[in-house]
């Protein structure tokens, strides 16, 4: 299995991104989908630049390759606590950090976890070289090992050591976002953080999720939601979780009934009062330096 891996990484090429070449494998689909969609993600560098408070610390959970670490690690002076469960992909994000400079990657802390609450089992599996994505199994609720690595879910909030000084939570795992939110409830209670996550629904099953989640975070005070389609452009700011939950029908139609397509999910930016001047002043930020070009 290492050795089949070693092999797959030969098949590599790099991506710049501002002052770095990362290492990525060929079938990576970010350089295709930035030079086809100008806005593909690129909002999280922004708002690292608007964050003013650098005694804090950014968790990226679902850091692939490193590609979202290196894009926002220039733009701020924050702390990085990078979390990524496949070997594959694993294996690019060492490289790409080693590859910062000493001043950017002593900031970074790398951790190879599958993160969760526990309560759904399933596989890790690699799709196209470019994402991994959890496959559920037949029983739901078992606190089972991941076949790939032979990892268990851990909870953000056993993770990460100090939950009172995180200012945003970044969450990418294919349709499980939920999952990796709902155990980082101590990190949310004590920090308030930003968080930033993909809400991408492709059954019924992460459509009822995403739904119990909503519900959870209203209950934490984070009544603010910016929501992006999958291409980076904003749909609707200071917006609500109905409104969130129509887009959601939509864009499920979509998907369930296959019927054409506008976009495929959506990216949900969402915080408290507390950082509220931060995520209003990047949103500005964003909307004047790429929406209008």
């Amino acid at each position: 299995m290492i050795e089949k891996l070693r092999r797959k990484l030969f098949k590599n090429t790099t991506y710049r991104i501002d002052n770095y070449n990362i290492l990525i494998p060929t079938s990576f689909k970010l350089p295709t989908y930035q030079k086809e969609f100008s806005l593909y993600d690129r909002f999280l560098p922004v708002l690292a630049k608007n964050l003013n408070v650098s005694d804090h610390t950014i968790i990226d959970v679902g850091a692939n390759v490193g590609d979202t670490l290196v894009a926002m690690i220039q733009k701020c002076h924050n702390r990085f606590i990078c979390i990524e469960p496949s070997d594959f992909f694993f294996t690019y994000l060492e490289k790409n950090t080693q590859n910062l400079i000493p001043e950017d990657a002593k900031r970074v802390i790398l951790l190879k976890s599958l993160v969760g609450t526990g309560e759904f089992s399933g596989e890790l599996k690699e799709i196209n070289g470019s994402t991994a994505s959890i496959v559920l199994s037949t029983t739901d609720k078992s606190n089972v090992e991941v076949t790939e690595n032979r990892m268990t879910y851990n909870r953000l909030d056993d993770i990460v050591q100090h939950h009172s000084d995180i200012i945003l939570l970044k969450s990418d795992v294919d349709g499980f976002d939920f999952d990796v939110i709902r155990s980082a409830e101590k990190i949310i209670e004590e920090s308030e953080p930003i968080l930033f996550f993909e809400n991408h629904i492709d059954n019924d099953f992460q459509y009822i999720e995403f739904d119990k989640l909503y519900d959870f975070l209203k209950d934490k005070g984070y009544l603010n939601l910016y929501i992006f389609d999958n291409f980076g452009n904003i749909i609707v700011e200071k917006s609500d979780y109905h409104t969130l939950r129509n887009i959601n029908e939509y864009v499920y139609r979509m998907k369930k009934y296959q019927v054409t397509r506008t976009f495929y999910y959506t990216d949900i930016l969402v915080t408290s009062d507390k950082w509220l001047p931060i995520v209003d002043k990047a949103i500005l930020d964003y909307k004047k330096n790429w929406l209008t070009k």
